[in-house]
């Protein structure tokens, strides 16, 4: 799961534009009237808020956003661009706050958690810095093991090992999402545990994963879709185990029942597809394949630099040493720190 591998549906946030001194913390549920108040408890998975002398409790699978009382307004803008997956804004609005005058510590932690969150992803995706961005992470859930961000830091923190070649790292990360009392959570946590296992040539291992996930009750959007990532990684395990006609059925019958809007899973989708006919030799279909997700879905950042590695090998065997080169180079300068750069 940077396909957009880390869900939006636990990352929390604020949309709260009012001054300093307006006394109201906030929770956004997704499907109800904002709740505001004085939250008496927070944790990884749920949040409680006293309203009007009434405690109302939400999972916070459930939530949007929470905003805190007296916080600023960038820290609001912050997070919002956050949801929208504009991190470059939501990095430079970070920037601007200095957490020495923020007296509440909910409020100075989000201010550093959105900063090195943003700084994360920006470098997942070529531009940001990973250690200082790992690091950061570390530092706030070390210093409150029970924030609220804790699954969005594993995931993160698991993403940001994988695409560096560190899979034990990313499996020890990953591991808290599958501990989490949330089946969505978990899910995602089944889901890149299997990641990992395909990255350290446990196929038979990350088999087991995908079919556990795809196996799963489908009740809610976020749980179809983490279903549909598992069957291409079951597909990705088919053409492993030598199963490449039968992979590519399953993967052209995706294609015809999804939304390509969904770039993370038609960039796996597309990088299965490629290795599958590189399996069967069918160099020109491999390179439709993988040109697919450098073209049209290079926003997910792992998936890219994967299809563009493979390019940079198959451009030659099509008489292109000029694309081939041109290729390796956008990886090595777009992906530098990634395990795809280095590969031989």
């Amino acid at each position: 799961m940077s396909f957009r591998l880390i869900p939006v549906f636990f990352l929390l946030g604020a949309l709260s534009m009012q001054p300093w001194g307006n006394a109201q913390d906030r929770v956004y549920p997704k499907k109800d009237t904002v709740a505001s108040g004085e939250i008496t408890e927070i944790s990884p998975s749920s949040v409680k808020i006293k309203v009007r002398g009434k405690e109302q409790s939400y999972e916070l699978k459930d939530v949007r956003k929470i905003s805190f009382d007296n916080e600023p307004a960038t820290l609001d803008r912050a997070r919002e661009s956050v949801l929208l997956g504009q991190y470059e804004q939501a990095l430079e609005e970070a920037k601007k706050i200095s957490v020495d005058g923020i007296k509440d510590p909910r409020a100075k932690q989000d201010v550093e958690f959105y900063r090195y969150y943003s700084e994360g992803k920006l470098a997942l995706a070529g531009s940001g810095d990973k250690k200082a961005a790992a690091a950061g992470l570390l530092a706030i859930a070390t210093a409150n093991a029970n924030t609220h961000h804790l699954y969005a830091i594993s995931e993160l923190l698991g993403e940001l090992a994988l695409a560096s070649g560190q899979p034990e790292q990313a499996a020890r990360f990953f591991g808290k999402l599958y501990g989490a009392p949330s089946a969505e959570t978990k899910a995602i946590g089944v889901y890149r545990l299997g990641e990992v296992e395909l990255a350290q040539g446990k196929t038979a291992d990350a088999k087991v994963r995908f079919e556990q996930l795809a196996a799963a009750p489908s009740n809610t959007p976020e749980m179809a879709r983490m279903k549909s990532l598992a069957e291409v990684g079951l597909a990705v395990c088919e053409n492993l185990a030598g199963n490449s006609q039968e992979a590519l059925k399953k993967l052209d019958r995706m294609v015809q029942q999804h939304d390509s809007t969904d770039q993370g899973l038609f960039a796996r989708i597309n990088n299965a597809k490629g290795a599958c006919y590189q399996t069967l030799g069918n160099t020109n279909q491999a390179l439709l394949s993988y040109l697919q997700t450098d073209l049209l879905f290079f926003t997910e950042a792992e998936a890219h630099a994967e299809a563009l590695y493979h390019l940079s090998k198959l451009w030659p065997q099509a008489g292109q040493p000029a694309r081939a080169a041109e290729v390796k180079a956008r990886l090595g300068n777009q992906y530098a720190s990634s395990s795809w750069a280095s590969k031989p």
